[in-house]
């Protein structure tokens, strides 16, 4: 996995203009990963924010289990 170097709208994720955090899940990509380890590394984009607008980049991807409502995490 590598950490993404531009946010959804284009901005460049630079140290001072993102904020990386953690949310839990268990959807398939984190679902089979060991206790405490199940989540996405999150990204926010500050720039974007500045516009009155929210990007976030999951690593891994955001897929929602087969069958359920689609929800982000």
């Amino acid at each position: 996995m590598h950490v993404p170097f531009l946010c959804p709208r284009g901005h460049r994720l630079v140290p001072g203009r993102v904020i990386v955090g953690w949310s839990p899940c268990v959807c398939p990509p984190c679902g089979g990963r060991a206790r405490g380890l199940r989540g996405h590394r999150t990204y926010l984009c500050l720039d974007c924010k500045d516009e009155h607008v929210t990007t976030k980049c999951y690593l891994p991807h955001h897929v929602p289990a087969q069958g359920t409502a689609y929800r982000w995490p």
